[in-house]
């Protein structure tokens, strides 16, 4: 979900892609990178960008916009790159809903999967609410960078060294073993959950504010579908507080997708601690049958009986623990830091990448004020 005045909702799982860039190398490690992001922009400024990891798990992000920069960026971006059938992009509806067994004599207007609900509430509408699919979107992006030149491979960060030259050797171990090397003028740690543990372990005492970044408890997330393909699910993304008829109550969050499938989140959290790799995160059963439990409680006639799970899984956000908002900036000479989205990371890519290429390229960020987020 895509929102100028959205509530706080769950992420997803985030791509991990760090790159360098040819004539000038630059090395990045980077949590999402939208085509607004860092890569675009530095390609549109005719640098060659040949990025060195990307991890492959994705989920699904809520996302609230601070201003208007990146929700604009998404729209250029879905306009270019036809990202209403590429990834999803569409505008809609964002509601509170209520929903309890004991009232249940409402109904939506225009949404036919929601006419039995206790009472709703209009926050958004299609001027100010977008929404994307993370994996359809990283995916496609990642297609498009190698269509300019882009070299994709998996690998993952261990060391990192001053040359002599002024440049940095970043050493890092594919999937495979292998031990692969690039040097770089510029490093950005953006890593999401893993950003703290990683500038610690490159940086030591230099990672300074970057060790402030703190992965979130782990959360669990469903993606259904409705029994019937006529069971078409209106686009509207609901807030929800619901009571079960045994007590349960909870705040589950639902996005019906383009595709016709429903994302579900919200109230699934535990607190084991972060794993080493992107792909070593695990859902919890048992909160994944929660979560579908309550979204057939809130559309019983589209995500009752009948519906299919087709995905659980789960993930860290990036917490940024001292001031609550994204750090973005410079940590030292040749050192950059971009990361502590918290929920927000698909939204507000485009706009950070955008002014982090201004920042190191220019010296500068131009398209936004991000005093307030500096190290």
């Amino acid at each position: 979900l895509l929102s100028l005045e959205a509530p706080q909702g769950d992420d997803g799982v985030h791509q991990i892609p760090y790159w360098t860039l040819k004539d000038r190398p630059l090395y990045v490690r980077l949590l999402v990178l939208p085509l607004g992001s860092s890569k675009e922009h530095l390609l549109r400024l005719g640098l060659r960008v040949k990025p060195v990891d990307f991890s492959q798990q994705i989920g699904m992000s809520v996302v609230q916009a601070r201003g208007t920069l990146s929700f604009k960026l998404h729209e250029d971006l879905a306009k270019e790159h036809d990202g209403i059938n590429k990834w999803g992009y569409r505008k809609l509806t964002t509601l509170n809903v209520e929903v309890n067994p004991v009232r249940r004599n409402k109904h939506v207007p225009d949404a036919e999967w929601l006419s039995s609900v206790s009472g709703s509430s209009k926050i958004g509408d299609t001027t100010t609410t977008g929404q994307v699919t993370p994996g359809a979107f990283t995916q496609t992006i990642a297609k498009a960078a190698e269509e300019k030149g882009v070299e994709i491979s998996i690998a993952t960060v261990t060391e990192l060294h001053d040359n002599p030259d002024g440049t940095k050797e970043v050493i890092a171990v594919t999937n495979d073993g292998e031990r692969i090397s690039h040097c770089a003028t510029d490093i950005v740690f953006a890593a999401g959950p893993w950003t703290g543990r990683l500038a610690k372990q490159l940086l030591g005492d230099k990672a300074g504010v970057a060790l402030n970044i703190v992965p979130s408890n782990c959360s669990t997330s469903v993606i259904l579908r409705p029994a019937q393909a006529s069971k078409m699910v209106s686009a509207h993304a609901l807030f929800t507080s619901i009571t079960l008829e045994d007590g349960m109550t909870g705040a589950p969050e639902v996005y019906p997708r383009a595709d016709g499938t429903v994302y579900v989140c919200g109230g699934a959290h535990t607190t084991e601690p972060l794993p080493e790799k992107a792909s070593d995160v695990k859902h919890t059963p048992a909160l994944a049958d929660k979560l579908r439990k309550m979204a057939a409680f809130i559309s019983p006639s589209h995500l009752g009986e009948g519906a299919t799970m087709e995905v659980a899984q789960a993930c860290f956000r990036p917490n940024s623990d001292v001031t609550g908002v994204p750090i973005i900036g410079k940590l030292g000479p040749g050192l950059w830091i971009a990361s502590g989205h918290q929920v927000w990371g698909i939204q507000n890519g485009p706009a950070t990448g955008k002014v982090m290429a201004e920042l190191i390229l220019e010296g500068k960020a131009t398209s936004a004020d991000i005093s307030a987020l500096e190290p």
